[in-house]
């Protein structure tokens, strides 16, 4: 038997007081004469022996009552035999601070309930225990055991935190440091390890983890904390109905609403920010579904534009806002590279077009500089590609730039074979001469939307006398955008980093005029405008991944990333012509914020827009059998789940359960007054 408050048993020592007073206290006698007394001896010696009995009975009660009293205020109770190993006891305490802990509990947010779940744990704790707290930061800071007076101090300081994590990484990032703390530092005798936490569906997978054999005993707690109503509406994407915009033209903004709930919402307000303007409408959305509205504006401004939609929502207002930015273009740039069967109506698409700068040159004057700015690289009736030629179009490509294809006349097989292997494709199986009438257009494709008024099933075009056959393009999942008769395609998409559009005939009037159709401008103008590079609408914050920019030759400043209330410098390279920006960097997660900000170097190159993490919005929670049934799975053998529904100051939680053992004191205690009492009204002298 084990004590949580072992000092109480000094008091123990009281008990010899009524010992020694029963001891020593003699009464005093009377002698009185009589002519006789041997009766009355025999009655004094019987009256004797009963009130000694008596009160040996009255003080054994006594007695009884103080000890039970005694031990029920020094809490014993039971170790179990695995629990007698030498070393350290370690309360590892895990608070969820993610953004999903906002939510509305009986006693205010549950983020708060939790941390005072997870100090009155440690206040009860007994003095030898070392405490270990961990939250979804993985701080290095956060790697060290803590005496009960700095771990209230831990418990206090911790704040909500936008990177939500997996219950799979909190596990691992725990049993990697005990493992460490055991092994080189002091031993660990027993952990028990405390996790408090909504628990969400979306964020708690065990899939990756197993729990390994630990040389210490171990005992998992899981308190999961229910918000008053799991109802949420959010923001969950925005994007523009075309990827570029110019001054004066309008734009078509989209915008979905989920509603994770299990109730249908009315008439929600939406609000949408865009280039200055501030727009208002209603959806209604039903339970676990969404909705999606558009709006229309006509920016004016070159230059990048701020833009946020925001909905309505009482129950968890983290997800209500969503930042995104769109880029008023003024110019593009095509490089248009001319080889000897290239045709001249090419280059007067975008004589035409005053919104693009065109630079021409032939097959060997053709530099790479050219395209440090360029857009679209139109490669126009080339025969034969150089191999320098073939790297620097891969290179290109893969910065994201795109690329359009007009092969020549009389192709080199072997050269165009290399090109296409790059993209994926298996390259021309010589040339067709019949069924070369444009029979289908796709117009479900991105590329055509906006295009077409309405969709024409009889196509007026002149019949190709030849095209290159490209038969295996769908293992390199191209996307055919225009089709002939005889199956094969005419014109094709290949998605990379950025895109190549190849055309598989030659452009001579000879071959067909397929130059004279307005559909020939028509794609290579929408290939251009789809070329045009910019900054992605929006990043979400711990999932940015890499923002690649264009590096100028002159730049020497790093680029920094500027908001209203801070500037810093994030981590990058500069590799083949381009920046590359690191933005999932655990420290850069740690300092930015969800809203606008500003790439400069020494002058403003675009703008970023950052939105929290939308893992944590739906908030359906783990029901308590499956949650008990995963840790089990993941290894856990010892598992007590309680679920705290009334607020941190209803909830009862300890990990030693000594709670039975000094009511049963207690309850001892009663039985031996009344036992003293029933002697004393019951036994006579």
């Amino acid at each position: 038997m084990s004590f949580v408050h072992p000092g109480y048993l000094w008091f123990l020592s009281l008990l010899a007081i009524p010992i020694i007073l029963h001891l020593f206290h003699f009464r005093r006698f009377k002698r009185f004469y009589f002519p006789s007394l041997k009766y009355l001896k025999e009655q004094e010696q019987e009256k004797k022996s009963v009130k000694k009995l008596r009160r040996l009975l009255i003080l054994i009660s006594r007695l009884l009552t103080f000890s039970a009293l005694i031990l029920a205020f020094a809490q014993p109770f039971f170790k179990q035999a695995t629990q007698t190993k030498n070393g350290i006891p370690v309360t590892a305490i895990y608070v969820d601070n993610s953004l999903s802990m906002s939510a509305k509990g009986t006693e205010g947010e549950l983020f708060s309930e939790a941390r005072e779940i997870a100090k009155n744990i440690i206040t009860k704790s007994t003095g030898n225990t070392r405490f270990f707290i961990v939250t979804n930061g993985f701080l290095g800071t956060e790697r060290k055991l803590h005496s009960k007076a700095t771990a209230l101090e831990v418990i206090d300081k911790i704040t909500l935190n936008k990177s939500p994590r997996a219950m799979e990484q909190v596990l691992q990032w725990q049993q990697e440091y005990l493992n460490r703390y055991h092994r080189e530092i002091a031993s660990i005798s027993k952990v028990n390890s405390v996790y408090i936490s909504d628990f969400q569906k979306s964020t708690n997978s065990f899939s990756a983890f197993k729990h390994e054999q630990t040389p210490w005993n171990e005992q998992a707690y899981i308190i999961q904390c229910l918000p008053q109503n799991s109802d949420n509406l959010f923001v969950d994407s925005v994007w523009m109905e075309n990827p570029v915009h110019k001054p004066g033209q309008s734009c078509k903004l989209n915008f979905r609403v989920k509603n994770v709930g299990e109730n249908d919402a009315e008439d929600v307000p939406v609000t949408v920010l865009f280039d200055g303007k501030t727009r208002m409408t209603n959806l209604s959305i039903n339970a676990q579904s969404s909705a999606t509205s558009h709006m229309f504006f006509t920016p004016n401004t070159p230059g990048y534009m701020e833009g946020k939609v925001s909905v309505s929502d009482r129950s968890i207002t983290f997800d209500d806002d969503f930042y995104f930015t769109n880029e008023l273009e003024t110019q593009g740039n095509v490089v248009l590279v001319n080889g000897e069967s290239g045709e001249a109506s090419t280059a007067k698409v975008f004589s035409t077009e005053p919104f693009y700068q065109l630079e021409s040159c032939s097959e060997f004057s053709f530099n790479k500089r050219l395209l440090n700015q360029a857009d679209l690289l139109i490669l126009n009736g080339i025969n034969e590609l150089p191999s320098g030629l073939i790297s620097d179009v891969n290179a290109f490509i893969a910065q994201g730039g795109s690329v359009f294809c007009i092969p020549g006349n009389n192709i080199n097989m072997t050269d165009y074979k290399q090109f296409l292997n790059m993209l994926g494709l298996s390259g021309f199986n010589g040339k067709v001469t019949t069924g070369n009438q444009l029979s289908e257009i796709s117009y479900a494709s991105n590329f055509f939307n906006g295009m077409f008024d309405k969709q024409q099933t009889a196509l007026n075009l002149p019949l190709l006398k030849s095209v290159y056959a490209l038969r295996d393009y769908r293992q390199a999942n191209a996307e055919v955008l225009l089709k002939l008769r005889n199956q094969l395609p005419l014109m094709l998409a290949v998605k990379q980093k950025g895109t190549c559009y190849l055309l598989t005939t030659e452009l001579s009037k000879s071959n067909g005029g397929f130059t004279a159709n307005a559909l020939f401008p028509s794609i290579l103008l929408r290939s251009a405008e789809l070329s045009l590079r910019s900054f992605p609408s929006y990043f979400t914050i711990g999932a940015a991944g890499v923002l690649e920019i264009p590096s100028n030759a002159n730049q020497d400043e790093p680029l920094t990333l500027n908001s209203s209330a801070e500037t810093f410098i994030p981590k990058q390279m500069v590799t083949d012509g381009m920046v590359r920006l690191q933005l999932n960097q655990p420290e850069l997660n740690e300092r930015i914020t969800e809203g606008f900000y500003t790439v400069k170097s020494s002058q403003v190159l675009g703008k970023l827009a950052f939105n929290l993490n939308r893992s944590e919005s739906n908030t359906a929670l783990l029901s308590q059998d499956v949650l008990k049934f995963q840790f089990e799975q993941a290894g856990f053998s010892n598992v007590s789940i309680q679920r705290m529904r009334d607020g941190n100051s209803s909830f009862e939680f300890s990990m030693e359960k000594p709670s039975s053992f000094w009511r049963t004191f207690v309850l001892l205690a009663l039985l031996f007054l009344l036992v003293e009492m029933a002697i004393l009204k019951f036994w006579k002298s």
